[in-house]
């Protein structure tokens, strides 16, 4: 076999090298690239191609692109798998200096906020029966992506009893999981569609 044909057939047979170990990987990369506040809706300006200043090289690449890359394919999924993986991996907290006498330090993303709020919203109308106050909602989910809160508190303040507040907590936590574990497969087919998972071969 002459030396084009050994070169041809291996480029013919070989995958792409890709960047990202797994989608997961890479919404983490994408959700975490940029710290900067954002003067839009978050979840609008999370869609927005180009909106991620250059930072992380990746194998020669700029990580803006890559960023913005990993978003294009997050847009093309369901809307609510979308904001489920979006508050998965958003950064949760920051800094807060404004010296508030309640203040600790740190506050949570606006981003993270409005992904919770609006799963939160979600659950509402796609659970047949949970409870009527957001704020319940909220805390569950909240929990769910690792804030330090107890939705039984929540439940208790709010008057709704032990047993209902665990069977609808249940009950949205598994909503919420769903939305995660479909669209986390629907985006690692995209992303390794398009070459940008790295090749286990």
């Amino acid at each position: 076999m002459t030396e084009y044909n050994t070169i041809h057939k291996v480029t013919m047979n070989a995958r792409h090298e890709g960047i990202f170990s797994s989608a997961d990987e890479a919404i983490t990369f994408a959700c975490n690239y940029s710290s900067q506040q954002y003067a839009l809706s978050p979840m609008a300006k999370i869609m927005q191609r180009g909106a991620y200043g250059s930072g992380r090289g990746l194998v020669g690449l700029d990580g803006a692109g890559q960023a913005g890359m990993v978003f294009a394919e997050l847009d093309r999924l369901d809307y609510w798998q979308m904001v489920a993986l979006v508050a998965g991996k958003a950064i949760r907290s920051e800094r807060c200096d404004c010296t508030r006498a309640c203040c600790r330090g740190w506050k949570m993303t606006e981003l993270f906020r409005e992904a919770v709020f609006q799963l939160a919203d979600h659950v509402a109308a796609a659970l047949p029966v949970v409870p009527p106050v957001k704020e319940f909602r909220v805390a569950v989910i909240m929990k769910y992506f690792g804030e330090k809160v107890n939705p039984m508190d929540v439940a208790e303040k709010l008057e709704i009893p032990d047993h209902a507040a665990e069977r609808h907590a249940t009950a949205i936590r598994k909503c919420v999981r769903e939305l995660k574990k479909n669209g986390l497969t629907a985006l690692n087919e995209r992303l390794d569609e398009i070459g940008m998972l790295l090749s286990n071969v």
